[in-house]
């Protein structure tokens, strides 16, 4: 892989990991503001969305915890010179899919496979792009001139 590109993907992983870094700081101090009002919670309201945003935040946090998981293992894998290759068939990730998602472990075929083992996987059947040439927008507010 060439120097600029690797290059390119670390500098990529490290913005998206102080961000990551970011974003857990203002969750704690969220949390922490909503410790502080769930000590004199005033109805029952109150009580559900505060627990409700508790919730939210845990999952958040451990998908990012995951994700940085992840760019730490790719930062690794840059430094030890094997960043890019595919831990499923062993073949070179293509550039287009690092820049994309520069913590993949895996080229598009094995990911798909690894999603459908792992019960991930979202198949992309049944979608259709909604075309607007055929879409009629009557509206009262506009007459003819």
């Amino acid at each position: 892989m060439e120097k600029e590109l690797l290059q390119e993907c670390k500098e990529k992983l490290l913005t998206e990991k102080k961000k990551i870094l970011e974003r857990y700081l203002e969750k704690e101090e969220t949390q922490q503001r909503i410790e502080e009002e769930s000590k004199e919670p005033r109805d029952w309201e109150d009580i559900g969305q505060l627990t409700y945003t508790e919730e939210l935040l845990d999952n958040l946090s451990h998908m990012e915890v995951n994700l940085l998981k992840e760019i730490d293992l790719a930062l690794k894998k840059i430094d030890a010179g094997t960043y890019g290759i595919c831990e499923n068939c062993g073949t070179e990730i293509p550039m287009a899919r690092l820049k994309a998602i520069p913590w993949t472990r895996y080229c598009a075929r094995c990911a798909e496979e690894v999603e459908k083992e792992t019960g991930t996987y979202m198949s992309s059947y049944g979608f259709e792009p909604l075309l607007t040439e055929n879409i009629e927008i009557e509206r009262e507010d506009l007459g003819e001139a």
